[in-house]
């Protein structure tokens, strides 16, 4: 399916929200039963390392302002399902062996139960590497292309995954978020990254150069900086975040960042619980706080929306 088509499958729901939410007969609150499970994974580091042991009774959790029963929390053994997304824009072009070589890297570093995927953009979102198991060799195809960077709507297909139960979904974006061209708008991606239950992490980069001919096309809209705030902003409503680094393309700079993230979200928590006594429908904001952790960062999925 391509971006434009999935963009009018996910804006239609979010319209219809916004239509049932203005109708008059729908002035009384109406509140659900623990009839759904929502899962939040839980990112909670001091510094730069992982605050390890936590049970349940550690986290308290609010849905919409209400506190929650946590029922469940498991650690690293769930298995992962991964979306690689690579800004193949033309000025990568120069860094393409690296790019190869660190993609088979990565395969590596996954468990067996893991899955792998790599997006690439080209003049449409290229799956380059579908679904494969952790630790498969795969020809990696890797072309660049100029004056278009469809980066908007790569992370949109990204987040639309949806992980089989029992499993997660992680997305990593190597791109310096400036966008060219995409069908997907920054207020469209923010919504589609409320209502994805991946979690989604953007390291900055760009490219040392390459061939010219890559990059003798124009194309409109050019992202302004507004956009690339977005992007990060769609990170954050997952539970992710922009891993800032040096703008000069590093050899291996996609494995060591990727096994930092990888690392991380394997280390992160997973908290699963029913909601009761908040709104049937709409946005819901949650909450996640540690209060015996003291001053350690936690980052966690910023909300969902109920049907």
């Amino acid at each position: 399916m391509t971006a434009r088509a999935l963009a009018a499958v996910l804006i239609a729901p979010a319209a219809a929200s916004v239509m049932m939410s203005a109708a008059p007969h729908a002035q009384e609150p109406r509140f659900r039963a623990a009839t759904s499970i929502v899962t939040v994974s839980v990112s909670v580091k001091r510094g730069n390392a992982a605050v390890a042991n936590l049970k349940a009774s550690d986290f308290t959790l609010t849905d919409s302002g209400v506190p929650q029963t946590i029922e469940a929390i498991a650690i690293e053994s769930v298995p992962i399902d991964v979306t690689l997304f690579l800004d193949t824009s033309g000025s990568t072009s120069g860094k393409l062996d690296d790019m190869r070589q660190d993609v088979q890297t990565i395969l590596q570093l996954l468990r067996s139960e893991d899955r792998f995927r790599l997006l690439t953009i080209g003049d449409t979102v290229n799956g380059v590497v579908p679904w494969v198991p952790a630790g498969t060799k795969t020809p990696v195809a890797i072309v660049p292309v100029g004056g278009i960077s469809l980066i908007r709507d790569a992370l949109m297909l990204a987040l639309v995954h949806r992980a089989e139960p029992g499993r997660r979904h992680l997305v990593v974006g190597m791109t310096d978020r400036r966008d060219c061209g995409s069908v997907v708008s920054s207020s469209l991606l923010h919504e589609i990254a409320g209502r994805s239950e991946a979690v989604m992490h953007l390291v900055d980069y760009s490219g040392s150069g390459g061939d010219a001919r890559y990059r003798v096309r124009t194309c409109s809209p050019q992202a302004t900086p507004e956009s690339e705030i977005a992007m990060a902003r769609a990170a954050e409503r997952t539970g992710g975040e922009v891993h800032g680094q040096s703008r000069f393309f590093r050899a291996s700079s996609i494995a060591r960042a990727f096994r930092t993230i990888f690392n991380d979200f394997r280390q992160s928590y997973v908290l699963r619980y029913s909601p009761e006594r908040v709104p049937a429908r709409g946005w819901h904001p949650i909450v996640v706080r540690v209060p015996s952790a003291g001053n350690a960062t936690i980052r966690a999925r910023q909300g969902y929306y109920a049907n």
